[in-house]
């Protein structure tokens, strides 16, 4: 009987040691994906020591490795290719300063602040009560005036609705000799997506004012003051006004929720994803800062399954 008794401690022993060794593995398993996500580095000692790696995401998500690399992704997905120069990767330089002052990120769009070059090399963000996040800094202005032949800021309009809550359109038209005009606009294979639609690029574009001239010349001239009704019953009547009502659509919040997605790994979520997904919205529309749209992610339960 000792010795059975003996046998049964030795087993019961070994299936503890086993047991918090594969639970050792699974945390250190969960501190690597937590950090290559959200720093996109490997952890560091204190953090494959951590009982609960998914806890430790606000202070990765306050790193400038975090930061640099949230910055740098916004970018690409705001823009189809990097600007010719610095300045006109003016989402880059004010997502940067958002995130490391912890700001609502609905001043990434809505913010009184301009990006503008400083010097020969260096671009700035600098406080501008007129400012519309960079919005109105010139280089992105000139950038998507776009090349309607009377200015009609369409290429403007259409960069703000992608920006804010990832609205994607593919022309239905692009040869050499199609109408490009507002009437052209108007036919059948066009209206819908420019005077029809809950976006209506024509509409939205005349509260934008006009482009006036091209390349270094380039001025933009204010909008009239009329106003359109767009996004279901929104009235608006300028860029500010127009930004605003985005920014307030659980649209943006979508959209900002499902770049944090593809940030964290790589794709769109997907449906046994929808608790997290869920509880990103809820996070994001209390607190409003991106931080808190990742972190939301990140702790999920599902994350280091």
């Amino acid at each position: 009987m000792i010795r059975i008794a003996a046998l049964v401690a030795v087993l019961s022993a070994t299936a503890a040691l086993a047991q918090s060794n594969e639970e050792l593995e699974k945390r250190e398993r969960c501190a690597v994906r937590v950090a290559i996500a959200i720093t996109g580095k490997g952890p560091d000692a204190e953090l494959m020591a951590s009982i609960d790696p998914q806890a430790r995401a606000d202070g990765l998500l306050d790193t400038t490795d975090f930061i640099e690399r949230y910055a740098r992704f916004i970018n690409t997905q705001f823009n189809r290719t990097p600007g010719a120069v610095a300045e006109q990767d003016s989402a880059y330089y004010l997502a940067w300063e958002i995130l490391q002052k912890h700001r609502p990120w609905k001043e990434l769009f809505l913010g009184p602040y301009r990006v503008e070059k400083n010097g020969a090399d260096t671009v700035v963000v600098s406080a501008d009560p007129q400012g519309l996040g960079y919005f109105r800094s010139s280089a992105w202005l000139k950038r998507y005036a776009g090349n309607e032949p009377n200015g009609v800021k369409l290429s403007t309009a259409y960069r703000i609705f992608n920006n804010t809550i990832g609205l994607k359109l593919v022309p239905s038209t692009n040869t050499p000799d199609a109408d490009v005009s507002s009437t052209g606009r108007q036919s059948v294979g066009c209206r819908g997506c420019h005077y029809d639609s809950l976006y209506a690029l024509d509409l939205a574009a005349s509260v934008l004012g006009k482009r006036v001239g091209t390349g270094d010349e380039m001025t933009f001239s204010p909008p009239d003051g009329t106003k359109v009704t767009l996004l279901g019953g929104a009235t608006v009547k300028d860029d500010r006004e127009l930004v605003t009502a985005l920014v307030e659509s659980e649209a943006f919040r979508f959209r900002t929720c499902r770049l944090a997605f593809n940030y964290l790994m790589g794709r769109n979520e997907n449906r046994c994803e929808a608790p997290a997904f869920e509880r990103c919205m809820k996070e994001f529309r209390n607190d409003g800062t991106l931080q808190a749209a990742v972190a939301a992610i990140v702790k999920d339960p599902a994350f280091c399954q």
